[in-house]
C-alpha cells in the first residue's frame, strides 16, 4: 500500500475570505464529538512531525458546511474561531472558497464531494487510528484504493462514489495511512459508527 504520510498540507486552490467566525451554536455538536475523539487519540497531532490529523464537518446548506480548521489537531478543545465555513467548491478545478479566520481542513474537498453526492448526509467525521485502519483495510468495509492520495480531487470523487443513497456509513482510505471517514444524517449516527468499531477493536486486543 502507498501510505506516505503528508497530512495537513492543503492541496486545493484556496480562497479564504476574512469574515467573522461561525456562531458557537453552529459548532457545538461538532465540538462535542471532536473533544471525545481527541481523548481517544482519534484526532490529534503526530508528535514527531508535529502534523495534525482528523477533521469534522456539518452541513449548513445545500453545498455549504462548517469544518474544523487546518492544523488544529493538537488542541484538546476548539473555539468557534478554529472552525471555517466552506461556501463554494469546484471539484473539476480543485478549488475551495471559505469564510472565517482560519483555513479550512485539507480534506475539505472530500467532505464537499460527499455532501454533494448525497443530500441525506449532514455530518462527516474523519479520524485516524492505526490498528482500526489496519482492521478495516483487511475487513469487509467500503474503501478507497491505495492509489488515491488524500485531499485531492481524486479522493473527493472516489468518496462521492461510495455514498449512494445511504444515510450513514463508514469507509477506510487505504492510501491515506490511518485514515477513516464516517458519515451520517446526525452527529450521533456519524460518531457512533466509529465508537462501535473502536470498542470492538478494544475487545479483540
Amino acid at each position: 500500500m502507498n501510505t506516505n504520510r503528508d497530512e495537513g498540507v492543503i492541496k486545493f486552490k484556496l480562497t479564504l475570505k476574512r469574515a467573522p467566525a461561525p456562531e458557537m451554536n453552529q459548532v457545538i455538536a461538532l465540538e462535542k464529538w471532536r473533544a471525545l475523539f481527541f481523548k481517544l487519540a482519534l484526532i490529534g497531532e503526530y508528535p514527531i512531525d508535529k502534523i495534525g490529523y482528523g477533521n469534522l464537518s456539518s452541513r449548513i446548506g445545500k453545498k455549504t458546511f462548517i469544518i474544523t480548521g487546518s492544523q488544529t489537531g493538537h488542541l484538546a478543545h476548539l473555539q468557534a474561531h478554529h472552525y471555517s465555513k466552506v461556501i463554494e467548491c469546484d471539484l473539476k478545478k480543485g478549488s475551495v472558497t471559505a469564510e472565517g479566520l482560519i483555513p479550512p481542513s485539507s480534506e475539505s474537498l472530500t467532505h464537499y464531494g460527499m455532501y454533494e453526492a448525497n443530500p441525506n448526509i449532514n455530518y462527516v467525521f474523519h479520524v485516524h487510528h492505526q490498528k482500526l485502519w489496519e482492521m478495516m483495510c483487511n475487513g469487509p468495509f467500503d474503501y478507497i484504493s491505495d492509489d488515491v492520495p488524500y485531499g485531492t480531487q481524486a479522493m473527493a470523487e472516489a468518496a462521492s462514489q461510495l455514498m449512494g443513497t445511504k444515510t450513514s456509513g463508514i469507509f477506510v482510505m487505504k492510501g491515506h495511512e490511518d485514515g477513516i471517514i464516517s458519515y451520517g444524517a446526525t452527529p450521533e449516527e456519524a460518531g457512533k459508527i466509529i465508537l462501535e468499531l473502536y470498542r470492538k477493536l478494544a475487545v479483540r486486543q
